[in-house]
C-alpha cells in the first residue's frame, strides 16, 4: 500500500502593484469633446472626455503650453490596475485648469491624435 499526500496551495491574486510591479507610463489620450469652461479672473478651468483604452485607464497630468494667444493641451492616462480589464473603450472626464497672462480672445487647441485637434475659443475679460 502507497501513502499519497495531498498537497493544497492557496494563494491570492491581486494587484500586481502590491507585490510591488510598477504600472505602465502614462501616455497621451485624445480629447473627444469639452464637458465644461468656466471662467474665473484669468483662471480657465474645464472639464474634457476622453478616450481610452480600457474602462481601468485614468486621468494622470494635463500638458500646457501657451503661445500667444494659443493654449495647446494633451491629457495623459494610464492604466491604474495591473488586474485584468474588459477589453472595450472606455472614457474618462479629465480636469483642465488653465491661468492665460492676459485679458483676450484665446484658442484652446486640445489634441486628439496626429496633428489634429478640438479647439475652442475663449474671451477672457
Amino acid at each position: 500500500m502507497t501513502n499519497t499526500i495531498l498537497l493544497l496551495t492557496f494563494f491570492s491574486i491581486g494587484c500586481l502593484t502590491d507585490q510591488g510591479a510598477k504600472l505602465p507610463d502614462s501616455v497621451a489620450v485624445p480629447v473627444d469633446s469639452i464637458k465644461s469652461i468656466s471662467i474665473t479672473g484669468k483662471t480657465v478651468s474645464a472639464v474634457v472626455w476622453c478616450t481610452v483604452p480600457t474602462p481601468c485607464w485614468g486621468f494622470v497630468r494635463t500638458d500646457q503650453t501657451v503661445s500667444g494667444n494659443n493654449v495647446h493641451l494633451k491629457i495623459f492616462a494610464r492604466n491604474t490596475t495591473n488586474d485584468p480589464c474588459i477589453q472595450v473603450l472606455g472614457s474618462i472626464e479629465a480636469p483642465v485648469r488653465v491661468t492665460v497672462p492676459s485679458a483676450g480672445s484665446y484658442t484652446f487647441r486640445f489634441w486628439r491624435y496626429n496633428n489634429t485637434t478640438l479647439d475652442t475659443t475663449i474671451a477672457i475679460p
